[in-house]
């Protein structure tokens, strides 16, 4: 709760009270403090005033005057409202009070369930936060998680902090999709603190900011360039209005203006080598967001994983951090953020960068002896750059020229070493040459000389990427101490840590994910952990059917193809359509997707190929289709009602080898060992992350079906997948999955 401090923003709760009919609408406040308000109303002749408590409608006369009270008074005044008999009366003292409090009081006044496990929840991580502990919550769909970390956040950053009197601190969110991230901006925390707002829990709004990286934002001086070169004759008349629009009524969120594509966007986004010489820096609309973003008076700086872990390693450098200083964090769609450390934390050379850079290196009037120079350094560097990924595209082994193979293994030999060092050598040449004027080219150079520096040391493990793209590979890498980095850089510092997610544990246990974020090397005693189930009425609405006459899955089997394909046409038939059918790979999913297409002609068959991004959408407005998918569809899919009634998993999704899990299988004595440990586990938190799509509201109902031999009775998998899954009925006959949707389904969902 808010320390003993006036507020006078006082419109809303005047609102309140004027509809609750408490006071005339001639009434104005002046100013609030804890659950009370201060009301004036002029009579003609002098001003009377009057005490509210605005959440129990009690109050009492003070005094009246010819004159308005002033700012000057308020000290007095407050006194008296202080020793009313109605002050401060409602709320608790305690956090953990105050928590049950807003769940079980206040949001229910605003059409709020309250559910026991998510009060508990809120609790956990509230404790955590006052401890300075690292909590670790996987919760279920369905629980409001969001809800219990922000009234934790909330009732902790500003009931214990500032009552306290200690400096109040932002506190951050970090999560994976920029969806969730702008639903806590513009749904969640507004909603939130109007109910706390007019219930006097809090005298000021809950303020939040979202920060993203650079390129999501306008460069005002880029834009004027960009559009200056433009033909209307030549551009899109829509996107040429739109950029019109912003030199206007400028946005810097690029993401929030519409009409202009994304070609458009790189060419007028910030670039932080135009910054160094700009001379409209102070009056620069992104330089100014940045500075008052960067100030600790919002309570909440809200980001993806990727900018999180810019800010610590910027810090870990010693250089200017992203954020202010801050004590807590709270990390949503824990689950990507192995991925987002790999990614910050790893080293990228890209073929077509360095020969691009190059290009542009090489002056046009080559005549001076220097710039002579400078031309064949360029040249020669994209030779060497060339003959380089030639000679690691060479070493990968044929057999991984798969369907989905995304990290490729390879070789760097003693001929790609010499060829590195050569481009190495040259671009550290070139940025001696190079004039200092060239301060993008020479900041893009020394970037490019420290990814290949990276790749220099032994203590990483490396791969290749789009090696079928010409000119588009990339040489890819992540050091073999992610782990113990992550640990020392995150874990071992002085704050509260809040990772929560649908799907870090499996069947409760935090293993898995605690050893790939090297929590396994935190003292125990600082980590609490919690699981929480789905409120849903699975054993109700859902039902597993598992196939066991299907082959061992192979995809490059005709027979195992032609049994799943014939098993998803009766299972589609069983359901009337409306389902989602998950493959781990394309090559299999272009198989199954041409036999139903040439059995089925009712209902609606949609192909998620590569490159594809409506597929949702057209399986959405078909009401009744079937959706053929992989990659992107296994999570973060939001599919609510009867479209999406049958989900069919065709294989365990079970990792596809690469660098990585090979290094991953050296830590390990035996096989067996390992794939308790990583495949099984892996799997498992994927199988649920698919599962997920299913159930979306306590309204829906539906089937998930597993056509792989190895979740059946009779296979290796059949108890851990059962343990993953939600707690329903389980069937192998095709009759019971008809049976369930008559009964489950009204007749719309059959037309």
């Amino acid at each position: 709760m808010d320390s003993l401090r006036r507020s006078y923003n006082t419109d809303v709760i005047v609102k309140k009270i004027k509809r609750l009919d408490w006071i005339p609408d001639t009434a104005t406040g002046v100013f609030m403090i804890k659950d009370c308000i201060l009301i004036q109303n002029y009579t003609g002749k002098t001003y009377t005033y009057k005490a509210i408590n605005f959440i129990s409608g009690e109050q009492q006369y003070l005094f009246h005057r010819k004159n308005p009270v002033t700012h000057d008074d308020s000290k007095k005044i407050t006194m008296k409202l202080m020793k009313l008999p109605f002050f401060n009366m409602e709320y608790p003292k305690s956090g953990i009070e105050m928590i049950d409090y807003i769940f079980t009081v206040i949001f229910p006044m605003y059409g709020y369930t309250v559910r026991k496990e998510q009060v508990n929840l809120s609790k956990h991580m509230f404790k955590a936060m006052e401890e300075e502990k690292i909590s670790m919550s996987d919760i279920a769909v369905g629980l409001g998680k969001t809800h219990a970390y922000l009234v934790a956040a909330i009732v902790h950053n500003i009931f214990i902090r500032e009552s306290i009197g200690t400096r109040p601190m932002p506190m951050i969110i970090s999560t994976s999709s920029i969806e969730l991230q702008r639903a806590i901006i513009r749904d969640y925390i507004p909603e939130i603190s109007k109910m706390l707002y007019e219930n006097g829990i809090i005298t000021n709004p809950i303020t939040c900011v979202l920060r993203k990286g650079k390129e999501n934002y306008l460069c005002e001086n880029r834009l004027k360039d960009y559009f200056n070169t433009l033909d209307p004759s030549k551009k899109r008349m829509s996107e040429y209005k739109a950029l019109k629009r912003l030199i206007k009524d400028i946005e810097i969120d690029l993401d929030e203006v519409k009409g202009i594509s994304n070609y458009d966007k790189r060419r007028i986004c910030v670039k932080t080598t135009n910054c160094f010489k700009c001379r409209k820096h102070k009056s620069c609309s992104y330089q100014n967001f940045m500075t008052n973003a960067r100030k600790p008076h919002y309570h909440f700086q809200i980001c993806n994983h990727n900018y999180f872990f810019a800010d610590i390693l910027k810090r870990k450098k010693g250089l200017i951090p992203l954020f202010p200083e801050y004590k807590a964090v709270i990390i949503d769609e824990a689950h990507k953020l192995i991925g987002a450390a790999g990614q910050m934390y790893g080293a990228f050379i890209k073929q077509n960068e360095i020969n691009s850079l190059m290009k542009k290196a090489i002056p046009q009037n080559a005549k001076t002896k220097m710039k002579k120079n400078i031309a064949k350094i360029c040249k020669d560097t994209i030779a060497y750059n060339n003959l380089f990924f030639k000679e690691l595209i060479h070493q990968i082994p044929k057999n991984l020229y798969i369907d989905d193979t995304e990290k490729f293994e390879t070789i760097i030999t003693s001929r790609a070493n010499v060829l590195m060092k050569k481009v190495l050598a040259n671009l550290e040449e070139l940025l001696k040459l190079l004039p200092d004027k060239d301060k993008k080219l020479l900041f893009d150079i020394r970037r490019i000389v420290e990814e290949i520096k990276a790749f220099m040391h032994c203590n990483i493990i490396y791969w290749i990427e789009n090696p079928n793209a010409k000119g588009q590979t990339v040489l890819s890498s992540i050091p073999k101490t992610l782990s113990q980095e992550i640990s020392k850089d995150l874990w071992c510092i002085d704050r509260s840590m809040l990772l929560t997610s649908g799907t870090i544990a499996v069947d409760g246990d935090f293993h898995y994910i605690k050893k790939k974020l090297g929590l396994n090397l935190v003292n125990r005693n600082k980590i609490l952990e919690i699981s929480k189930s789905s409120p849903f009425n699975f054993r109700e609405n859902c039902m597993i059917y598992m196939a066991n006459n299907i082959p061992f899955p192979n995809g490059d089997n005709e027979k195992y193809i032609k049994r799943v394909a014939e098993e998803t046409y009766k299972l589609i038939k069983a359901s009337a359509g409306h389902a989602l059918v998950l493959f781990t790979s394309y090559k299999p999913l272009r198989k199954v997707y041409k036999y139903l297409s040439e059995q089925i002609t009712d209902i609606p068959l949609i192909e998620m190929s590569r490159g594809k991004s409506n597929a949702v959408l057209e399986f959405k407005k078909s009401k009744k289709g079937v959706l053929l998918a992989t990659g992107s569809m296994w999570e973060g899919v939001n599919i609510p009602g009867d479209i999406l009634s049958h989900l069919i998993i065709v294989k365990l999704p079970f990792p596809i080898p690469d660098p990585i899990s090979e290094y991953e299988k050296t830590l390990y004595d035996d096989m067996e060992e390992y794939k308790n440990s990583i495949l099984i586990p892996k799997m498992l938190i994927k199988l649920r992350q698919g599962a997920g799509r299913l159930i979306r509201s306590e309204m829906d109902t539906g089937i998930i079906s597993i056509l792989d031999v190895r979740a059946s009775r009779k296979g290796n998998y059949h108890d851990a997948v059962i343990n993953a899954l939600p707690k329903c009925k389980v069937t192998k006959e095709l009759g019971e999955i008809e049976r369930f949707i008559i009964e489950k389904k009204d007749k719309s969902y059959f037309e």
